[in-house]
């Protein structure tokens, strides 16, 4: 429940001075849509790793019988590097998703908020 004093609608742009940028401002979507990029980009570049191991063992069932293994016959053949092989694509493509998810639905959000109006 909100409190007396609380209301549920955002501050509109142009807001008070105690935050680092005016809500529905140009820094605004650009600190969300570089949330975006963090969020989506590192964190699933994170697990290249795995998801190449993955897809050996799906691949090669055979030569990469566990997790494990796929981790030691990787590293074997081709270096700790070789656990990498992927990492630019996936790093590009998803902090481009991410830029777009979460710039594009601040931008939307205030759009169609300012379409409907205030809403009792």
């Amino acid at each position: 429940m909100l409190h007396p004093q609380t209301t549920s609608t955002p501050p509109r742009p142009g807001g008070g001075d105690d935050v680092s940028c005016a809500y529905g401002s140009n820094k605004y979507y650009a600190l969300c849509g570089f949330g975006g990029i963090l969020s989506c980009g590192l964190t699933h570049t994170a697990v290249v790793p795995l998801d190449l191991v993955k897809c050996r063992l799906q691949v090669d069932p055979d030569k990469f019988k566990t997790i494990g293994n796929g981790f030691r016959v990787t590293v074997r053949e081709d270096g700790m590097r070789g656990l990498a092989k992927g990492w630019a694509p996936t790093f590009i493509g998803y902090s481009m998703q991410g830029l777009c998810k979460f710039g594009f639905y601040e931008v939307f959000k205030v759009f169609y908020g300012d379409l409907l109006g205030e809403v009792s």
